[in-house]
Formats: C-alpha cells, sequence, structure tokens
C-alpha cells in the first residue's frame, strides 16, 4: 500500500470511529442518589445526561441529606447533589460556601419543595367554603376520627420528621386541637396507604404531605391555604416543647442543585449544565406517578423523561449535547 493509500485508510477509518465528548473531569463523577424517588429520578437523569452527552463516566453513591451534605463540604464528594433540602441543613451547607467547599449551583424546583395540608378535591367540590386551614373547625365531622367520634382525625407527617412537631404545634396554633386528633401513621408507606384507600373510596381525609412525589400526581389533591411563615413569629413551632404555637405556616422549602469545589473549578461546562437544572413541581409529580403506575425504576423514569420531555431538557445544555442524548435513548 502506498503511503497515500495509507493515510486514506487511517483519515476514513478515524472518520467511522464513533466522536464523543471530552468529559472535562478525568476521573469518575459521583452523584449523590438519595433515598426517595424524585432525588433518585434526578440523579439518574444527570447520570445519563453526562455520560450520553458529555463523554463522562459516572458513579450512583446512595446518599441522604444529612450525611451527604456534610461528606460534601467535609471531603469534596460526592461531586453533585441533584436534590438537596437546603431548609434541613442550612448551617452545614453555609459553612461549606464560606470555605468553598461547595457552590449552590441552582433550584432543583422553580417554586422550591412543598410542605403542606391537603384534602382530596372531591372533599372542596362537596364542600367549596373549605379553602384554608382556618375554616377546619367548621368541617370536623367530614374527617371524623373513628376512635372519637366528636373530633376530626387529622394525618400527620411520618414519625420522625421535623415535619410532625410543626404540624403538631400549627394544629394547636390554629386552635384546632379542639376540633381534631392528631394521629401518627407510623411510616410513610402507611399514611401512603391511608390516603390512597380513603382516595379509592371517596372518603374524606385530611392529611400532611410533601411534594414532588408520585401520590400528588397520582391523585387530584387541594392544598389548604395557611398565613404564609415567619420566621421571627413561627420559631417556636419547629420545637418540641413549644408554649405559644403559632397559627402560621410552613416554611419555603429551599431545594438546590450542590456542586463540589474540584467539579465547578475542572468542568465548567458540566457546571454551566447543573445550573439550568430546574423542573416545576407538578411535572415531577406526573412523572413520578408515571413511574409508580409502571412500577418503575429510577433509572427507567429517567430514560422517560429523556424521551418524553425534552422540551424540559434540552435548553439546559448545547445542541450536540442534546443531540447525543437523545440519539442515545
Amino acid at each position: 500500500m502506498t503511503k497515500l493509500g495509507a493515510l486514506i485508510t487511517l483519515v476514513s477509518g478515524i472518520g467511522a470511529m464513533p466522536v464523543h465528548a471530552s468529559c472535562e473531569m478525568d476521573e469518575v463523577i459521583k452523584i449523590a442518589d438519595m433515598s426517595w424517588a424524585s432525588a433518585s429520578a434526578i440523579a439518574h437523569i444527570e447520570s445519563r445526561i453526562l455520560e450520553q452527552g458529555f463523554g463522562c463516566k459516572t458513579q450512583l453513591i446512595p446518599g441522604d441529606t444529612v450525611p451527604t451534605a456534610t461528606t460534601m463540604v467535609r471531603k469534596g464528594l460526592p461531586h453533585i447533589a441533584p436534590e438537596m433540602w437546603s431548609s434541613n441543613v442550612r448551617k452545614v451547607l453555609e459553612e461549606g460556601e464560606q470555605s468553598g467547599a461547595i457552590t449552590i449551583a441552582g433550584d432543583t424546583y422553580v417554586s422550591g419543595g412543598v410542605d403542606a395540608w391537603w384534602v382530596p378535591r372531591y372533599v372542596v367540590d362537596a364542600n367549596p367554603e373549605l379553602k384554608s386551614v382556618k375554616d377546619l373547625a367548621r368541617y370536623s365531622h367530614l374527617f371524623n376520627d373513628p376512635n372519637d367520634p366528636d373530633k376530626g382525625r387529622f394525618y400527620n407527617c411520618p414519625p420522625g420528621w421535623a415535619c410532625e412537631v410543626m404540624s403538631k404545634n400549627l394544629l394547636k396554633g390554629y386552635g384546632l386541637d379542639q376540633h381534631y386528633n392528631l394521629f401518627s401513621p407510623g411510616s410513610s408507606a402507611a399514611l401512603d396507604a391511608a390516603i390512597s384507600s380513603s382516595y379509592k373510596r371517596k372518603k374524606p381525609i385530611l392529611f400532611f404531605y410533601w411534594g414532588p412525589t408520585a401520590l400528588l400526581g397520582k391523585y387530584d389533591m387541594v392544598q389548604l391555604e395557611m398565613t404564609p411563615h415567619d420566621p421571627e413569629r413561627d420559631a417556636c413551632n419547629a420545637k418540641a416543647e413549644c408554649d405559644n404555637p403559632t397559627a402560621g405556616g410552613f416554611p419555603h422549602a429551599e431545594v438546590n442543585t450542590v456542586v463540589s469545589k474540584e467539579l465547578k473549578e475542572k468542568a465548567p461546562s458540566i457546571y454551566d449544565f447543573l445550573a439550568k437544572v430546574s423542573l416545576e413541581t407538578d411535572m415531577v409529580n406526573s412523572l413520578l406517578a408515571w413511574g409508580d403506575e409502571h412500577n418503575a425504576e429510577a433509572s427507567e423514569i429517567a430514560e422517560h423523561f429523556l424521551e418524553n420531555y425534552q422540551e424540559v431538557w434540552t435548553p439546559w445544555v448545547s445542541p450536540t449535547v442534546a443531540d447525543k442524548v437523545i440519539a442515545s435513548n
């Protein structure tokens, strides 16, 4: 073979090779895979985009709010926490920001997470004057407690969660402890079962719930209005021993994408992508409801999202990256 022929063959061979983006990170990018559905789904979504679009290697690391925030600040790992409920670890994150160990890249949810009291839509349709927590005293008969028929039943937050204490104090702050019994569901699974059972039978139920979640995407629920949270006025509501609970509300739930110093400095285009990741809570509720209906794993939910919500995620990345991800799914 002539030198020219060899050169042509070599160039032709190179042109036939698959072209991948060169990842800005030489090491494996570690992503926190939190223990709840929405966070795990987003972790898988970001992992797929990084691998398929940016040519990176990723590893999903099991995590939870406090331990993940702590290890990111202390050790710089994992590199990414896609759904950090920052309100619950504010002091740790502030320490990390001040030291430069981490950066808050953006808001995972456009309007933040949701903590609230809910009733089914059919209850409000039948009782249109029921709009606010302040109205509940007049409607305790709808939510009667089978163990105490003279009072209604309020299904509280799962035990051990911060919202358990806050809901208890809010019930007192609004004077509703005279009309309702506080009922502990025992676990989040038991709370889900009670809500699902009531909804399927079109029975009234009053309960605390949070979002985004599959349950709020699956069932048509109405969030009851509360007096907006005031940090000074309502500070006592977060304490287990609160002498004077107030008729306030839940604090705004900040939910952020948190990124390590190393990734931000070494991978500016990846950081730019992560800073743009922001989702509507209602959309995530629907996505998780699809996952629940199809018994889908987080990886399958991610695949469904990338295939069916291109108008949501393609603006996060360049057209080149988007095309590579689309071609891979």
